[in-house]
C-alpha cells in the first residue's frame, strides 16, 4: 500500500504533463457568423497564432505550402459569394523549405468568406483548411469546422 502511495503522485504528474503537451496547439481560432446585408452573410475565422509560428496565406503557388481555403460540404439556401478573403498583415518572403517566395501571416490572421442568402433560411456546413509553420517543423494540415443556420 506504501508503495501505491508512493507512485501515485508520479502517474498523476505525468499524466498531466502529457494532457498539457496535447494541447499545445501553435495556432487557435475562433468562428463566429455575421450578416452584413439582408440577403448576404459572411463566415469568419480568426486566428491566434503562437510566437514564432506563422499560416499561410490564399493561393499559394504549386509546390509551395498548402493554401488556406474554405471547403463547403453542403449550401442549402446559399451560395458563395466571391472566395475567401484574407485580412491581416501579410509577409512575403522567401522559404528554403520550400524553395520559393512564401506569403503567410504571423501573430493573427482573420478569413472570411461571405455567402448570398437565396431566401429567408439556409443551412451551410463545411471546413477550413490551413497549414502552419515555424522555422523547424510544421503542423499536418488541419481543418476548422463550421456550421451556419439562418
Amino acid at each position: 500500500m506504501k508503495r501505491l502511495q508512493w507512485i501515485l503522485p508520479f502517474v498523476l504528474l505525468f499524466a498531466g504533463i502529457s494532457m498539457a503537451a496535447q494541447d499545445n496547439t501553435p495556432v487557435r481560432f475562433t468562428v463566429r457568423q455575421e450578416q452584413t446585408s439582408e440577403n448576404e452573410i459572411s463566415v469568419i475565422f480568426e486566428a491566434e497564432i503562437a510566437e514564432g509560428w506563422h499560416v499561410y496565406s490564399t493561393d499559394m503557388p504549386d509546390g509551395g505550402p498548402i493554401s488556406a481555403s474554405i471547403t463547403v460540404k453542403s449550401a442549402k439556401g446559399a451560395s458563395e459569394a466571391g472566395g475567401l478573403v484574407s485580412e491581416g498583415k501579410e509577409i512575403s518572403a522567401y522559404d528554403n523549405m520550400f524553395g520559393m517566395d512564401v506569403r503567410y501571416f504571423e501573430k493573427n490572421v482573420t478569413f472570411i468568406q461571405k455567402f448570398k442568402v437565396k431566401g429567408k433560411r439556409c443551412r451551410i456546413k463545411g471546413f477550413l483548411e490551413y497549414a502552419a509553420c515555424n522555422d523547424t517543423m510544421c503542423i499536418p494540415p488541419a481543418t476548422v469546422e463550421f456550421s451556419v443556420e439562418l
